[in-house]
């Protein structure tokens, strides 16, 4: 069995831009974790070094449930190591790529997670800013969201200092980002309005084959509305706070996360449905592409025939009602016919039986004119 430092490593699970990761074990508690091992390249520069460490010691105090928990970080061999927690779930993307377009309630409950985590993040002294908040950063465990890789983006715009190279996935920036500007917390609040749009229209708002229009569409494009059946339903009370994250100045989104959490807490579910995903095999708590075959999140191999997922249970939303007692109602031109001749026939009834009872009446009256006769 291989060894990194302290710990035995069983297997390679994913490899993405910023390292490999595996599965390891402790060596002195027997505690599995997800192994990370950082490229060369990020430890050669003193100042990136200085700042991932002092970014890791931020993160070893910043305990919250929805972000992966940050357990050691070292050196070995001139690398720099992270040992994060072990999680049993899928990534957000794994779960877009299966069932395409999520339900809004699910699409909830998973942006309040985030938003939760956000808060505890932007909360510290200084400010932790994910910068690369996507599908791919977020895992959904049995309980509940875990967010990934903050603090990551701080070290890459460190090695790429005095240069104009942007730092995140282009799918994902927030405009001040792209635009090389100041960033602050409203950035990943952005992110967090591009991931709500994709979970509730199933694709992003925002998408080209060309990375040049993609840039333009993300900095001046006003955000497309969302498709009818995923408006079909939807409370306006979070389509109004879709359309503020994606506003692209930062003064006209939300001011915090927290904010966000107020706006969606009348329509999150109050046991949090929707969230956990079934059993399926367990994945690292990195964003980086596996290295073996996933579990999908019906629980079936992606090489072997999908399994319809059962359907959630319906939800009575006290919200959702009164938007839609409030919005006008509409009447099919079928039943509107039917109800101007029911109305026509009870008032020519009606009026039938009104002059009926009027002529009657008036011969009852009325005397007779007519000259007797006389009788034999």
């Amino acid at each position: 069995m291989d060894r990194i430092g302290d710990y035995f490593v069983r297997r390679l699970v994913g490899e993405g831009g910023m390292g490999k990761v595996y599965e390891a074990e402790e060596r002195l508690s027997r505690r599995r974790v997800a192994l990370k091992v950082l490229r060369p390249e990020l430890g050669r520069s003193e100042d990136a070094r200085r700042r991932f460490l002092d970014e890791m010691t931020i993160l070893a105090h910043l305990d919250h449930p929805n972000i992966v928990r940050s357990l050691a970080s070292t050196e070995v061999d001139g690398e720099l190591v992270m040992a994060l927690e072990f999680l049993d779930g899928e990534t957000l993307r794994a779960r877009l790529a299966a069932r395409g377009r999520l339900p809004w309630t699910e699409a909830v409950a998973i942006a309040s997670d985030v938003a939760a985590a956000l808060t505890a993040a932007h909360g510290q002294e200084p400010p932790i800013i994910h910068r690369d908040l996507k599908p791919e950063n977020l895992m959904l465990t049995p309980a509940g969201v875990k967010v990934m890789d903050f603090g990551i983006g701080k070290v890459l715009q460190a090695m790429r200092k005095g240069t104009t190279g942007s730092v995140g996935t282009l799918a994902y920036m927030s405009p001040e980002q792209i635009d090389a500007a100041p960033v602050d917390h409203r950035a990943d609040l952005y992110a967090l309005g591009l991931v709500l749009y994709e979970m509730l229209a199933g694709r992003p708002p925002f998408a080209s084959e060309s990375p040049r229009q993609l840039l333009e569409l993300q900095c001046t494009a006003p955000p497309p509305p969302l498709p009818d059946e995923a408006r079909a339903g939807l409370p306006r009370g979070v389509e109004r706070l879709l359309g503020r994250l994606l506003a692209k100045a930062p003064a006209d989104r939300p001011a915090s996360a927290q904010e966000v959490i107020a706006a969606l807490e009348p329509f999150a579910a109050a046991d949090g449905a929707g969230v956990s995903a079934p059993s399926m095999t367990a994945v690292t708590a990195t964003g980086a592409v596996p290295a073996t075959p996933a579990i999908t999140a019906a629980g079936s191999h992606p090489d072997l025939p999908a399994q319809a997922s059962p359907p959630s249970p319906p939800r009575l939303d006290t919200i959702a009602l009164v938007d839609r007692a409030s919005a006008p109602r509409q009447i099919g031109n079928r039943r509107a016919i039917g109800l101007v001749v029911a109305l026509c026939l009870v008032v020519g009834a009606a009026t039938y039986v009104a002059r009926t009872r009027w002529s009657g009446g008036e011969r009852a009256a009325t005397p007779s004119t007519a000259p007797a006769t006389a009788t034999p």
